[in-house]
């Protein structure tokens, strides 16, 4: 795996290239960016196996977040960013962004790493300067307005928005078991109201905000969290194939801290999100998003607390066809995101309702639709089903994650599920989970959304879950969720007789479900499945939970409980 060709070249030792040596000194005030990427050119003209970064903070002085990013690497092969540890063998090199403050901004990252394989990230931390979120104590609320002291180490800024907000229970350092109030682009249509200003000197820290709503949410007391904008990716992996990353930690994040795109085999290992120094937020979006990767990825020892959304979300996408060609070739369209090219040899499944009928792929080419969708000509070695037409649900396998698995991590205070699993052939073991709103584990795809595949051959097994699922996702709340997001939900505020029309239509089937051995604690609902077939949930244990099992014979089929107690 990556992580120990990696290995092999920092052993390497004329293979190893120092920043120091190019003038990337830690902890002096400096702009490091040209010093790192004259030591990057350097090491990749000399072939060099490794950079290494002394321990201290590298500062990188982007200036425009939104245009700039402060580290791209392309094409380095066999090659590993090492930075520094301490004594306890935590990360020691930091990569501190500088910027010139706005809201609302699309953050480029910090890291972009791009068509590198076997490359390795080691020891570390990511950070920004200011921080791009806050937090702070509601010390008064008159039904109008709330009044809040900010923590110290968190940024007062006049005229933050109040994006992606939570509320906290300061007592216990804690989500508080309510709605966030604020999500994304909601904070956009109500600007005016959404706007936080600071009260007299600065220092002193205080900041009004002029909202009946949120006034209504909150208690003195309570803590706030927000953060300034919901866009972005922090670091970015692009078909990366046998990507190692190790010992990395995030404190503050401009949108998502991580992202790998279409990236084949990955390990990871003591990966944290984290929040520091007063903190109750990290960042906007998810903590480490997979999307349409393949091969075997293992996530081991992960540690993620405070990010808004996902703590790490698997899934590719669906594809839709757009014309039949002939008896072999499919013209399919992509509804939502970035397209990525389609292996040959890898296998589509086309759905009619709940069979799959799968072919091979014998070619793709990216051809947008007349209409500019992003689409893909593709022939078949085999002749292609009769029943497909334009709305038939093709599943991307060549998109599809082999093997993953998830273990030994920890989750806590998460603003959206902790492990969101839109994908086959899934282990997550040996996970504790805590104050996560939505289901901590949400099994099955999103086809409103676009985002598949529909999950096969997935087993929960000896983790540990309390006081979580308080929100509904996928149309249900618990510790464990397991359904799909039906093709209509989500329009119903835009169309709503599309939406009635199309929630007429059911879903594939989630198939091959293990629930075993499982401890959950203090929550209304403990595991909760619809649209299965195959499920088994046997040996879990349940405290201080009002239903234990919801998974109806009526919307399940071949359901199997055994010894929960």
């Amino acid at each position: 795996m990556g992580g120990m060709i990696g290995l092999h070249a920092v052993q390497a030792q004329d293979k190893i290239v120092k920043a120091a040596d190019f003038g990337a000194i830690p902890d002096d005030g400096k702009c490091d960016m040209v010093a790192i990427k004259k030591a990057l050119d350097h090491a990749k003209t000399v072939k060099a196996g490794a950079l290494l970064l002394e321990a201290g903070t590298y500062d990188l002085f982007v200036g425009d977040a939104s245009g700039k990013m402060a580290i791209d690497i392309t094409g380095m092969n066999d090659f590993t960013l090492k930075g520094g540890i301490d004594d306890k063998g935590d990360p020691a090199t930091t990569f501190l962004r500088h910027y010139d403050f706005k809201n609302d901004m699309y953050g480029k990252p910090i890291l972009s790493v791009r068509r590198s394989k076997h490359f390795g990230l080691q020891n570390v931390i990511f950070d920004n300067s200011p921080r791009y979120s806050t937090a702070g104590e509601v010390i008064a609320t008159d039904g109008n307005t709330v009044t809040l002291k900010v923590f110290e180490g968190n940024p007062v800024i006049d005229g933050t928005l109040f994006y992606t907000s939570n509320i906290w229970d300061l007592a216990s350092k804690t989500l508080k078991k309510v709605e966030s109030p604020t999500y994304g682009g909601d904070v956009n249509k109500r600007k005016k109201e959404y706007t936080w200003h600071v009260q007299g000197n600065p220092e002193q820290r205080i900041m009004t905000l002029n909202s009946p709503r949120v006034a209504a949410m909150v208690e003195v007391g309570d803590g706030l969290s927000w953060n300034f904008s919901y866009k972005g990716i922090q670091v970015n992996f692009y078909m990366c194939d046998d990507l190692s990353v190790e010992n990395v930690w995030t404190y503050n994040a401009i949108g998502f801290c991580m992202r790998a795109e279409a990236c084949e085999n990955i390990t990871a290992r003591k990966v944290k999100v984290i929040a520091p120094d007063n903190q109750l937020t990290v960042g906007s979006r998810d903590g480490w998003k997979l999307y349409a990767c393949r091969g075997k990825i293992v996530m081991d020892g992960l540690y993620m607390e405070g990010v808004r959304w996902d703590g790490q979300n698997v899934h590719g996408s669906f594809l839709w066809p757009h014309r039949v060609m002939d008896g072999h070739t499919v013209w399919l369209k992509k509804k939502k995101g970035a397209a990525f090219p389609i292996p040959e040899g890898s296998r589509i499944g086309f759905w009619n309702g709940s069979e799959e009928v799968l072919c091979t792929v014998r070619k793709a080419v990216m051809k947008p639709t007349e209409s500019g969708d992003r689409g893909f000509l593709v022939t078949f070695e085999e002749k292609i089903p009769d029943f497909i037409n334009d709305e038939t649900l093709c599943q991307i396998y060549g998109w599809n994650i082999d093997d993953y698995t998830l273990s030994n991590s920890v989750f806590r205070n998460i603003a959206g599920c902790a492990s969101l699993i839109r994908n086959t052939n899934v282990t997550i073991v040996n996970n504790t989970f805590d104050h996560i709103m939505y289901p901590a584990i949400m099994i099955g795809a999103a086809i409103n959304e676009g985002e598949g595949t529909v999950p096969k051959n997935v087993r929960i097994e000896h983790n540990k879950i309390s006081h979580s699922g308080w929100m509904s996702r996928h149309g249900i709340t618990g510790a464990i969720g397991i359904r799909n997001q039906e093709e209509g939900e989500g329009l119903i505020f835009f169309d709503r007789e599309k939406a009635l029309e199309k929630l007429n239509k059911t879903s594939p089937p989630i198939t091959n479900i293990q629930v075993i051995g499982n401890t959950i604690t203090h929550g209304e609902k403990g595991i909760v499945a619809s649209g299965t077939l195959n499920l088994l949930i046997k040996e879990n244990v349940f405290r201080q939970v009002k239903e234990t099992i919801v998974a109806d014979q009526e919307s399940n089929s071949g359901v199997l409980v055994i010894d929960n107690e």
